[in-house]
């Protein structure tokens, strides 16, 4: 089985990853997890920087003995592998903008089949809710803004970037974008100089722009809070007439 890489977020230390299969006329997300982890209480071992280095968005990889895991609602797209195996070959950008597209949410359709909870400024869903984890939204490029803050003892800055939801409002989300961010990291060291070269990146993706957003699995936002939940971060970002690796 053969899986497009979309997604690839970062997840801590390591990186949490979501590609397309062709599935007849169609494409259907899959998120490939080691199956050396099956037995582990909680599925949220990503895989490891030195399994992916050199490697890079929209980038081909055969799925080695794939196999379906149990499902764990919203995140249904869970799918066992003992390895993945580079093509050594990019999807051409006819194939991205087709997988962009039949992931896109209808106009005032639920991002996730299920609404939303909506906090202060982010959103949530429960655990053992929801139709699928990833979707892509169509949005003005000129509402997204990004903010930041550096947290004491975190690795990385803590950024962050408004989007419009037809059915919240502005909420304010965190952003996994590993290229994006790994590409603003290598143009400024200062967190004001890195929020002006997210805002520009995307600004420069053209006036209506994919976002791919996603739940997180089930974790406590904050030590004090008891209650583990798959919260709504913001995945990717692409142009929708040029989806850049």
């Amino acid at each position: 089985m053969d899986m497009i890489l979309l997604d690839w977020t970062r997840m801590g230390k390591t990186y949490c990853l979501a590609g397309a299969v062709r599935d007849r006329a169609n494409y259907r997300i899959v998120r490939p997890l080691l199956a050396k982890n099956r037995n582990l209480p909680v599925r949220n071992v990503g895989w490891s920087p030195w399994q992916l280095d050199g490697h890079t968005r929209w980038e081909i990889f055969e799925l080695i003995a794939p196999e379906s895991a149990v499902p764990e609602p919203p995140h249904l797209e869970d799918l066992w592998v003992r390895a993945m195996r580079s093509r050594r070959i990019l999807a051409s950008a006819e194939e991205r903008r087709a997988i962009l597209t039949a992931t896109i949410v209808k106009p005032n359709e639920l991002i996730f089949g299920v609404p939303l909870v909506a906090t202060r400024a982010a959103a949530y869903l429960q655990p053992g809710s929801g139709q699928r984890s990833l979707a892509t939204l169509v949005l003005p490029s000129n509402r997204l803004t990004f903010t930041g803050s550096c947290r004491q003892g975190a690795g990385d800055n803590d950024i962050r970037v408004s989007i419009p939801l037809f059915d919240l409002g502005e909420r304010w989300l965190p952003v996994k974008d590993h290229h994006l961010l790994a590409k603003t990291t290598r143009a400024a060291n200062r967190l004001d100089g890195q929020i002006r070269s997210l805002s520009d990146a995307v600004q420069q993706m053209g006036q209506q722009i994919a976002v791919r957003v996603g739940l997180s699995r089930p974790f406590q936002a904050a030590a004090d809070r008891g209650t583990a939940l798959c919260w709504l971060m913001a995945d990717g970002f692409f142009s929708l007439s040029e989806p850049q690796p």
